[in-house]
């Protein structure tokens, strides 16, 4: 794997002197790596000192290799596409990003062409650091940086195999009506009739039809986009917290 555009979701110590990297590849998904040897040294000349390297959401040019699940860096640049990400990305906007990149780590496949999801990706973080740059009160700061947080988690979902029925209520097979509420069954969709043993949520007809246009652009959709979303998600992320979402709600009193 040479030259290979990546970006960085997490990575931890190994050893005395190296780094286990899992890196997002747009060609690959999820790639864990040992970066060998770089700790308390200098990394070589040219374009490997530069502070951007080993830091989370920059655009990268990676070479890997081994055989293993667990491969080792090569080399590591920045691509010519970089921009200054990391530092644009301050308070909200920055633990916003954490959470996409704890998404992708959890969920990512891979091994599997992605670029979609790296898009995507690449245009919510730049949505974030807007955020940041423009800072706004009230509802208007709700919409500001939790539409991008809907969009990612929906597309991403849907790239996953695990997409929402969003316009079809599942006994009758009609179009949602906006001006109806439903009760939305985890992994079959929007159901006039009520169950006593699936999990589901109550939510408005005209939410589903938003979300499933990204027409994210009022408080009710967004905040029960927000209940759906975190259960359709639950049910592949497990038992296990998200440590960001936890992170957020004791900086901000707000849950992720």
């Amino acid at each position: 794997m040479d030259h290979q555009e990546a970006v960085i979701l997490h990575q931890y110590n190994y050893r005395n002197s190296s780094l286990i990297i899992n890196f997002f590849l747009s060609d690959y998904g999820k790639i864990s790596a040992v970066a060998k040897g770089i700790k308390g040294k200098s990394l070589g000349k040219c374009q490997q000192n530069h502070p951007a390297l080993f830091q989370p959401f920059q655009r990268l040019a990676v070479s890997l290799a081994g055989k293993s699940d667990l491969l080792y860096l090569k080399n590591i640049e920045l691509s010519q596409q970089y921009s200054e990400i990391n530092g644009k990305l301050q308070g909200k906007s920055l633990y916003c990003a954490y959470y996409i990149n704890e998404l992708l780590l959890r969920l990512l496949p891979s091994h599997t062409d992605c670029r979609e999801i790296f898009n995507l990706y690449e245009l919510i973080l730049n949505s974030l650091v807007c955020c940041t740059e423009t800072p706004v009160q009230g509802d208007q700061s709700l919409l500001h940086y939790e539409a991008p947080l809907r969009l990612f988690e929906l597309k991403l979902l849907e790239f996953l195999g695990y997409g929402l029925n969003l316009l079809h209520e599942i006994q009758s097979g009609v179009d949602i009506l906006a001006d109806q509420q439903y009760y939305y069954i985890m992994q079959a969709g929007p159901s006039k009739n009520k169950t006593v043993t699936e999990k589901q949520l109550l939510i408005n007809g005209s939410t589903l039809i938003n979300l499933a246009n990204g027409n994210l652009h009022d408080k009710k959709t967004l905040q029960q986009s927000k209940q759906l979303l975190k259960l359709a998600l639950a049910g592949h992320l497990g038992d296990k917290p998200l440590k960001s979402r936890e992170l957020f709600k004791q900086l901000y009193s707000v849950v992720k």
